[in-house]
């Protein structure tokens, strides 16, 4: 992946890494979908178009990986 994530994603524990120790896979990947439509929903409203992008990137690229049943590395 790109370094293209904000300095907070450095910290010790992600709350990904919290929500996939404490949730079932289907509701990491429901969690997923939700993050991917609430960042295209809103796209170009908050923030700039390309941190909104990667987002979207972001949070698609974990989908892939919770629906073949790995184990998501945010530092990725």
């Amino acid at each position: 992946m790109e370094e293209h994530y904000d300095e907070h994603y450095k910290s010790e524990h992600q709350p990904i890494e919290v929500m996939q120790a404490n949730m079932t896979n289907d509701e990491l990947i429901g969690f997923l979908r939700g993050n991917i439509i609430k960042y295209a929903l809103r796209f170009g409203r908050k923030d700039d178009t390309k941190k909104e992008a990667a987002k979207i990137k972001r949070y698609a690229e974990w989908l892939v990986v919770a629906v073949n049943g790995k184990t998501i590395n945010p530092r990725e």
